[in-house]
């Protein structure tokens, strides 16, 4: 077992968690509405890019509300199951940050998954996709320099530019998609020279003991994956080739040695052969009427299929959005034990539980899980 107070130590998705990090919502009253918020969550945007006139799309002070609560439901259950919770530095104050590439409204640090990956014993700070989020890791630095303190590693990604025209599209290329409505970024200026760059999310990866799923769809997560790859080479960095746009974690959802969720047996073939021995679980169709409708004032960032982002306390134990009993239903015959937790407006912040939380130290090591 390892203990609370030991420096990171995360190596897996499923062994006892004992630390995490979960996200703040504090001050997220808006989404931006730049290309690259835009381009990042093309599919559930591109639809009503035009809404709102400003830089900024307000959010319902209720449904703000509505939020903290649940997450503060979600810390309560996880200390509960005697998990030790570390929270960021909340918000007071939202500001602008700024490049002399670009300046846009800060987003809060809730979806911590994003920004970071632990690798072992090393932190790793990942290279934003979104403007917004560029200086968001800065409120978990204290915790960063404790895990410093007690030993761990520290690593950051080239910080990228994000400067127009640094966004590779070939991924939305190839499915034919028009992105001009997307892509008229005149208020941001160019880097002559700087061509694509590294930009790469934590949640792009799932990790597996010494073998680590990484999803690449365009040529900035090719830089990503090489980085990841040259840093880190006692990890098995397997790639795989542009399953989604970004994310990964609500598609790949590994339970625990043996047991994976798949959003569907589509994704099976994409996946390394020794995972495809394991035994597979789909979860139930969720229809659009079991979501909130934001259609009023907004649109949904994430697809519904965002509630298989769960959270596994151990093998035997997995944290589920209440509002989905077939889901939670599905787990329990595969023999899991399940935490029901609220979570009203996944879809609206961008986020499941895997996604609000960064966790820090597991029990697992540096196992062989595809021997």
């Amino acid at each position: 077992m390892i203990e609370p107070g030991c420096g990171v130590n995360s190596y897996d998705e499923w062994t006892r968690l004992r630390e995490v990090v979960v996200g703040d919502p504090a001050s997220y009253t808006s989404h931006p509405l730049d290309t690259s918020f835009r381009m990042f969550y093309l599919d559930n945007v591109r639809p009503t890019v035009n809404v709102g006139d400003g830089r900024e799309l307000p959010i319902p002070d209720q449904l703000v509300h509505e939020l903290e609560e649940d997450v503060e439901g979600f810390v309560d259950a996880l200390t509960d199951a005697d998990v030790r919770v570390l929270r960021p530095q909340p918000v007071t104050t939202r500001t602008t940050v700024a490049s002399p590439w670009w300046s846009e409204p800060e987003t809060p640090p809730l979806n911590v998954r994003d920004q970071t990956i632990v690798l072992g014993d090393t932190i790793v700070e990942t290279a934003p996709h979104i403007r917004s989020r560029m200086f968001e890791n800065d409120y978990l630095k204290p915790l960063f320099y404790r895990y410093l303190e007690q030993g761990s590693g520290w690593l950051a990604m080239p910080r990228p530019a994000l400067a127009r025209g640094t966004l590779d599209t070939s991924y939305f290329d190839r499915a034919g998609m028009d992105l001009a409505s997307v892509t008229d970024d005149t208020e941001t200026r160019e880097l002559p020279g700087l061509g694509h760059e590294l930009i790469f999310d934590g949640a792009q990866c799932i990790r597996l003991g010494r073998d680590v799923l990484v999803n690449v769809a365009n040529a900035n997560h090719q830089l990503g994956f090489t980085w990841l790859q040259r840093v880190f080479p006692k990890f098995r960095m397997h790639r795989l080739d542009a399953i989604a746009d970004s994310h990964i974690d609500s598609i790949v959802v590994p339970l625990r040695p043996g047991l994976l969720m798949l959003r569907s047996m589509d994704y099976l073939q994409s996946l390394p052969e020794p995972l495809q021995r394991w035994d597979i679980v789909c979860p139930p169709e969720q229809d659009e009427s079991a979501f909130p409708d934001y259609n009023g004032f907004g649109f949904n960032l994430a697809s519904r299929y965002i509630d298989i982002n769960v959270l596994s306390i151990d093998e035997d134990t997995v944290v589920v959005n209440s509002l989905c009993p077939d889901l939670m239903r599905t787990l329990e015959k595969h023999g899991l034990t399940v935490i029901p937790v609220r979570h009203r407006h996944r879809r609206l912040f961008g986020g499941g539980f895997h996604c609000f939380t960064l966790d820090t130290v597991r029990d697992g090591g540096f196992e062989d899980y595809f021997a």
